[in-house]
């Protein structure tokens, strides 16, 4: 594909020129590993015809490249999401991750740690597509005494940059969570507001949740139990952030209150085991499904939480 490849190194070309007089020496060499990245990753992909058409390729993971056309289609139509390249082609990926993001936190409060950029602006965490560079930046924020979290990523928006494939990352997951990742990310590529990551990732979370209920109620019926599946994770969603946001509350008084205390990290290593032990003894019991079920095994710390 060599008028494809040109074409995309004319973009990301572009794009490097506009940022070279807005960033950093950094920042400019971490744009230009991602701009390498992301042309690696479009210059794989195939489209779902050719996908379907490969032997190479599992039944499973062909049903899934059948499902997205569908909800593609009743994304657009259904939710008035807007109508893009993305999602019309495939790529098959050597690892279970597209990328992997960093996010931080200082450890002496729960204030997160914000890298800014060109296009997006301000946001609290910084992707790679290697887990070697991802890993590097987590302990140079660790040397200046930053919380870190490092986590694999099985999708992201280009917010319309690009044609967005479909990623073998993504056909890993349950068929649930891979039609709410598909209009998650379709919602962001519809709507993105500059510096404002919270608002954005809520408002997509909130569309997926409710487009995920009305596309399998259109394809199978109100009393499908994939429907029933879906309303219990809702519901178990809004029972593990009502639990988080609690104990969140109770750890800022602890930050306050011991802002002067020499043994503050001994102190919050004990206040982190409290959380774990209330998550197991008060948020577990109420749980319809193992959806969160990793937080009582995680070491916790304010990058996390």
């Amino acid at each position: 594909m060599p008028e494809l490849a040109f074409y995309f190194k004319y973009i990301i070309a572009a794009m490097l020129i506009i940022s070279a007089f807005t960033v950093t020496g950094c920042q400019f060499g971490y744009i230009l590993k991602s701009a390498d990245g992301q042309y690696k990753l479009l210059s794989k992909k195939v489209s779902f015809e050719k996908a379907l058409a490969d032997p190479r390729i599992d039944d499973e993971t062909k049903r899934k490249i059948r499902l997205v056309q569908e909800i593609k289609k009743f994304s657009e139509e259904e939710l008035s999401l807007a109508h893009t390249g993305s999602y019309e082609s495939y790529v098959a990926l050597n690892d279970k991750y597209v990328t992997y993001a960093v996010t931080a936190s200082f450890k002496n409060k729960l204030e997160p740690y914000y890298w800014n950029f060109p296009i997006i602006g301000k946001v609290p965490y910084k992707g790679f597509f290697k887990k070697k560079d991802a890993v590097e930046e987590a302990e140079d924020l660790k040397k200046e005494n930053y919380d870190v979290m490092v986590r694999g990523v099985t999708a992201y928006s280009t917010l319309g940059w690009f044609s967005d494939p479909l990623l073998s990352s993504m056909t890993q997951d349950d068929e649930v969570s891979m039609v709410d990742t598909i209009i998650h990310e379709s919602t962001h590529a519809t709507i993105y507001i500059k510096s404002n990551a919270e608002f954005n990732e809520r408002l997509a979370t909130f569309v997926a949740e409710k487009g995920v209920q009305k596309f399998y109620i259109k394809k199978e019926g109100p009393s499908s139990p994939t429907i029933a599946r879906t309303k219990a994770m809702e519901e178990d969603t809004k029972i593990f952030f009502k639990f988080v946001q609690n104990e969140i509350k109770n750890l800022e008084t602890f930050y306050e209150t011991n802002k002067s205390n020499p043994q503050l990290t001994q102190e919050r290593e004990r206040e982190f085991g409290k959380i774990k032990d209330h998550f197991k003894s008060s948020c577990v019991p109420l749980l319809k499904t193992s959806r969160f079920g990793f937080f009582g095994e995680m070491a916790l710390n304010n990058a996390i939480l």
